[in-house]
């Protein structure tokens, strides 16, 4: 043997020393790793049985296959990719738009139109004019938009309080990850005794609480209490936003408007704003204030003729309804009129000619 070929098997020897070192370290940080590993599997698992780390396209397939399948999951920042992704595949006749005061609306009563809920989504006009654009860039449009139009979307600056809602970027994987991990970290027997409810609920703040939306959008809530004492200290009232203040409605916000209503009218959009009932504190308040000028100069039907009619805008103020008004037991908080005020006021707005003008085949 030359001192080459010695100088070769004693390289080759080396090498397949260092090779069985790294195999061996390599195994050595398995080990070490591997209940790490094996715990991020787990929990992989058990976050997507949960839902709370679904695509919003996978919850909306998911929601196809039950109509008793509620989801809410996420921080509660935004619902808008969760909301776009169901309009997506549903392409429904009618949606409706708006906060939290819109979340009742429920598909029975449009029938047989095709409905979506797409409440607790938008706040402001700008907001409704940017989610119409988001829809209907592909070519689809609804044929009717149910829209929340309450007097307090036309006060300067209201924009201010809701901006950065309308988020169009769904939550991030690993803070969803972390969410359900805290939870388990928190009450770990409480969360998995839930987990046969995954069937129906989704979402870790549905299946914690079972308050969640159904398939048609719409929120399937607690049940409101009776007692008005509860009302007396919602944490609501006349000048605590929304129900902001001001001496009249300002240019800026009818501009607003305007531009909305114009998109809407180029995609063959019909409108239907409707401002919902309130509670009697929030009335009373507004009608003693002599800060309210805002309210009453909505509230003229000279200026809703001018505004709304004009346009082609449909409206119906529902805001002060005798029958509903001093009865705590209608309401979830004192702006948010339950699905049973909800359902009345859709069979009202569905019997009215000029809606019926738009959706002739109306029950």
């Amino acid at each position: 043997m030359t001192a080459t070929d010695e100088a070769v098997e004693n390289q080759q020897a080396a090498e397949h020393s260092q090779l069985r070192e790294w195999r061996r370290l390599i195994g050595a940080l398995l080990l070490l790793f591997s209940p790490l590993l094996l715990a991020g599997v787990l929990l992989e698992s058990l976050a997507w049985r949960i839902g709370e780390t679904m695509p919003a396209s996978a919850v909306s397939a998911w929601q196809d296959g039950g109509s008793d399948r509620i989801w809410r999951g996420g921080d509660g920042h935004s619902y808008l990719t969760y909301k776009l992704a169901r309009i997506a595949d549903l392409k429904p006749a009618i949606i409706s738009l708006g906060p939290g005061r819109a979340d009742a609306f429920r598909a029975g009563p449009f029938a047989p139109y095709g409905f979506y809920n797409a409440g607790q989504t938008a706040w402001t006009f700008d907001q409704y004019r940017r989610f119409l654009e988001l829809i209907t860039r592909e070519g689809y449009a609804p044929r009717v938009l149910v829209f929340d139009l309450d007097y307090w979307m036309f006060a300067s600056g209201f924009d201010h309080y809701w901006a950065d809602r309308f988020d169009e970027h769904p939550e991030t994987h690993v803070a969803n990850l972390l969410r359900v991990a805290g939870q388990l970290a928190s009450a770990p027997v409480d969360l998995l005794r839930r987990l046969p409810d995954t069937a129906h609920e989704r979402g870790l703040f549905a299946l914690l609480t079972g308050d969640g939306f159904n398939p048609d959008g719409s929120r399937l809530a607690p049940p409101a209490g009776a007692g008005p004492r509860r009302l007396a200290d919602d944490g609501t009232g006349v000048g605590v936003p929304p129900v902001v203040l001001a001496d009249r409605v300002a240019d800026e916000q009818i501009a607003e408007f305007d531009q909305f209503v114009a998109f809407a009218k180029s995609k063959n959009i019909a409108l239907i704003g409707v401002q919902l009932p309130f509670y009697a504190k929030i009335l009373d308040g507004l009608n003693g204030s002599a800060d309210a000028g805002i309210w009453r100069q909505f509230e003229s039907a000279a200026w809703q003729q001018q505004h709304f009619a004009a346009s082609g805008v449909i409206f119906f103020d529902f805001a002060n309804m005798p029958e509903y008004r001093d009865k705590p037991e209608y309401f979830s908080d004192s702006l948010d009129p339950d699905a049973r005020i909800v359902a009345d006021v859709t069979r009202r707005i569905m019997a009215d000619k000029r809606v019926r003008a738009e959706l002739p085949d109306a029950k």
